[in-house]
């Protein structure tokens, strides 16, 4: 048996060996805390910025000594965000940096113990209503050409897709002198030509002046137009640059759904002329034009009769058919079409759908908003008839969709460049649609060549989510 002193010896060498072990554990553990401190610090353990299945768009990965963002849909960059060559966060990356952000996380009692066990505490995830299928779609089939695609899901807002090009890729922010090059291009990555810049709608705007006219009860779509109502000449406008588009010897009298459907200038100045400028502006209003929208990103604010609050008679006149007296952003026109298509109700459109922190549990989630009623529900039927009608029988064939009813309208309109813009606006199934679409195409052509065949891609994708066999 060991004696008093032996065994007092023996308990302070096991005391001493029990001391040295915990303060090299302390040691270790104070170490793993700073390596995983560090990590939040270089934001590695930022949030991601998640698709509505929960696929990843956006995440943090190191590269040599640089910690940079990697991007998984490269074209919903420039809506998730990126980081300007100064370091800065833009798009969705800076207005939710506060929960994105590792130090968020931190102010958390859990991180503490995160911390002993060496592990980050991560920022929340934020989740967006984009599709990642069809914002590929959409980015394929606007194929690089400068201009924007809009698909909104017209019952509760959500944007499915939003592809604005040129983009400025990712890799050339890095450095301030790339970033200039990109913008040289006219790539300039603060900037979407879906949501900041303005382009006049051309015929796309006469579902605006045909809401008017409709709710109003002011016109049917079977009242009949003859004469200079079709033909001109008019004295508001230039009638050479806005010609009638009835080009058939044999017709000498319209329907207001066939002058829709053939997207006659005339018929529509006629029209907006009679309904007079407040009834014109009071619907464009409904539809969201010239107010500030409150949108996850800024907006651009469009307007119509040259921006002013009484238009004159020629800006009546032109603005009632889409003539640059009106100027509009992508975003809008789809706005429009998704309200024709929701029945006549215009829902806010909205990027995010949720935030979920590092456990998956969302802890808070964005509402559908209905901004208002813009027409009444017999109204949006008829528009809608009107519409289906210009893809079964007029200029919006190129978006036909076999056993399925397509609503569309067609829009041509001058640009920047030595070719017109290209539009088109849609929906489908006409009656139960499940995304409403925008096209711009800039400086290409007639809407029904080269921006019809790109919402019919987009709205073909949808209705394949949706379960329909079509092609």
């Amino acid at each position: 048996m060991l004696g008093l002193a032996e065994f007092s010896r023996t308990a302070h060498i096991v005391l001493l060996v029990l001391v040295v072990c915990v303060f090299a554990a302390a040691v270790a553990a104070e170490q793993e805390a700073e390596a995983a401190r560090a990590r939040e610090d270089l934001g590695l353990a930022r949030g991601r910025i998640l698709d509505r299945s929960g696929g990843v768009i956006v995440r943090m990965v190191q590269r040599g000594t640089s910690v940079l963002p990697s991007y998984a849909l490269p074209d919903a960059a420039d809506i998730a965000g990126y980081r300007d060559p100064q370091g800065q966060w833009q798009g969705l990356e800076r207005t939710y940096a506060p929960l994105l952000s590792a130090g968020h996380a931190r102010r958390d009692w859990r991180s503490f113990f995160l911390h002993l066990r060496g592990s980050s505490a991560t920022g929340d995830d934020v989740q967006l209503t984009i599709d990642d299928r069809l914002q590929r779609v959409a980015a394929r089939a606007l194929g690089g050409h400068a201009g924007a695609v809009v698909a909104l899901n017209p019952s509760s807002g959500e944007v499915l897709a939003m592809v604005g090009s040129p983009q400025c890729s990712t890799d050339l922010l890095a450095t301030a002198t790339s970033a200039r090059q990109c913008a040289a291009r006219g790539a300039t990555p603060d900037r979407n030509p879906a949501l900041d810049r303005l382009f006049a709608p051309g015929s796309t705007f006469k579902i605006v002046t045909l809401s008017a006219a409709l709710d109003t009860g002011r016109f049917h779509l079977s009242d009949v137009f003859s004469g200079a109502d079709i033909f001109g000449p008019s004295p508001y406008f230039d009638n050479s640059t806005y010609p009638s588009n009835i080009t058939r010897s044999d017709l000498t009298a319209l329907t207001l759904e066939q002058a829709l459907a053939f997207s006659d200038n005339f018929t529509f100045a006629h029209i907006g002329l009679s309904l007079g400028s407040s009834i014109l502006l009071r619907y464009a209003r409904r539809f969201g034009i010239g107010h500030p929208l409150k949108f996850d990103l800024p907006v651009a604010v469009s307007h119509v009769g040259g921006g002013r609050p009484q238009p004159t008679t020629a800006q009546l006149a032109r603005s009632s058919f889409g003539a640059p007296d009106d100027l509009v952003t992508p975003l809008q026109m789809g706005m429009i079409a998704s309200a024709v298509a929701d029945h006549g109700v215009l829902m806010a459109p909205h990027l995010v759908r949720a935030v979920v922190d590092p456990s998956s549990r969302a802890i808070r989630r964005v509402a559908p908003r209905r901004l208002g009623r813009v027409m009444s529900a017999a109204a949006a039927r008829a528009v809608t008839d009107a519409m289906t009608f210009v893809v079964d029988y007029g200029s919006g064939f190129k978006a036909q969709i076999s056993g399925i009813r397509v609503a569309g309208k067609t829009g041509t309109a001058a640009g920047s460049g030595t070719r017109p813009n290209a539009w088109f606006i849609s929906f489908a199934p006409a009656r139960h649609p499940v995304a409403a679409v925008a096209v711009l195409r800039e400086d290409s052509g007639e809407g029904f060549q080269y921006a019809a065949p790109i919402a019919r891609q987009v709205l073909v994708a949808a209705l394949r989510e949706h379960g329909f066999h079509v092609h």
